[in-house]
């Protein structure tokens, strides 16, 4: 197997790698020949010189330069033993490197990721080289460059990449939970396991997103209890009306309303409104139950599952609504967790 790893700054690839590492796994980075064309240049191996170089690299080169230099590393190494070695692939960091790697079979992508808060004050208790007396602002700069916000496509992409993995780990817990969840990530991936509940149900929403009908954002939920589902829901226009599409287009991209704002205005009914509505049509009592959704609740949907009784939330991406997030995060009732396993497309 052929893990590849990306991820954000403090959020433990280095030590993901080395536990993969004493698993067997042969290593490799990209940043390998990063330092080596710094060495070249005379540079010091700093973050931000060898950023410098990688995006030198890629704009010479082209985006996907370091994955392919490396992935023909690990296909000369294994010629003659191709699919019997296992390889740790280390710092990427641009989606046209995961493209690349993608060409090697049995190919997976595991992202490292925490919150901002937790990489911010990580990097400060850490005290590396460089980085004692290093401000918070300075750590979300580096952090952002890293993510790819203001960068050249050519540069680093890193949360770009990490949305295209094929498994997430929030570390944001003990160097034990660490490795608990990488155990069950490769146990997964090479068949050895199940896969937990949070996925099953998770995979269970991306696919009742399948069958949305908004032009804007295919989302799709489930509604589960004692490990059981009980029922579901995706947007689209209300029973009995025409979907979007059929009444020429979306009603707020004509109204140039941006994303986040003033819910009402719009024809469908959200995943999580629809999975709701069908408890109350067959009289089933969704109180202490969780919501999975592949997307962060409006504040309608908000407001629903507040007095509905749903006791958790687990879900997938971001969405901006900055009046949902402030009333979540003032209320008790409702737990939030953002999801991480193995990922879904619709």
């Amino acid at each position: 197997m052929y893990i590849a790893l990306t991820g954000y700054m403090a959020c433990g690839k280095g030590e993901v790698a080395k536990k993969l590492q004493e698993k067997g796994y042969k290593y490799i980075s990209l940043s390998d020949i990063v330092r080596r064309e710094a060495d070249k240049k005379g540079l010091e191996h700093t973050r931000e010189n060898l950023q410098k170089v990688g995006n030198e690299l890629r704009e010479k080169n082209g985006p996907a330069v370091l994955g392919k230099l490396v992935r023909e590393t690990i296909l000369e190494q294994d010629k003659e033993n191709f699919g019997k070695n296992d390889w740790v692939i280390d710092g990427v960091r641009n989606p046209k490197e995961v493209e690349e790697l993608k060409n090697i079979p049995n190919n997976y992508l595991l992202s490292l990721t925490a919150s901002d808060e937790t990489i911010v004050n990580r990097i400060k208790s850490r005290k590396r080289p460089g980085e004692e007396d290093v401000s918070t602002e300075d750590i979300l700069a580096r952090l952002n460059k890293e993510k790819g916000i203001g960068e050249d496509m050519s540069g680093q992409q890193t949360k770009k990449c990490v949305e295209m993995s094929d498994f997430e780990i929030i570390n944001e817990g003990s160097f034990a939970q660490l490795e608990e969840k990488l155990n069950h990530f490769v146990n997964l991936m090479n068949g050895y396991t199940r896969p937990n509940f949070d996925e099953i149900f998770m995979e269970i929403a991306y696919t009742w997103a399948k069958r949305a009908t908004c032009l804007r954002r295919r989302v799709g939920a489930v509604i589960a209890k004692d490990s059981q589902q009980l029922t579901a829901g995706y947007n689209g226009a209300p029973k009995g009306i025409p979907h979007c599409a059929d009444m020429g287009g979306c009603l707020r991209e004509k109204l140039g309303i941006p994303s986040g704002q003033r819910a009402e205005i719009c024809r469908g009914t959200h995943a999580e409104q629809n999975a709701i509505t069908q408890a109350a049509k067959f009289g089933i009592n969704i109180s202490g139950a969780t919501l999975y959704c592949n997307t962060f609740p409006c504040i309608i949907c908000t407001k629903l599952i507040l007095n509905s009784g749903i006791e958790k939330i687990v879900y997938d991406s971001d969405y901006n609504d900055p009046l949902s997030k402030e009333m979540l995060s003032q209320q008790l009732n409702v737990k939030m967790v953002r999801y991480e396993g193995k990922k879904f497309k619709i």
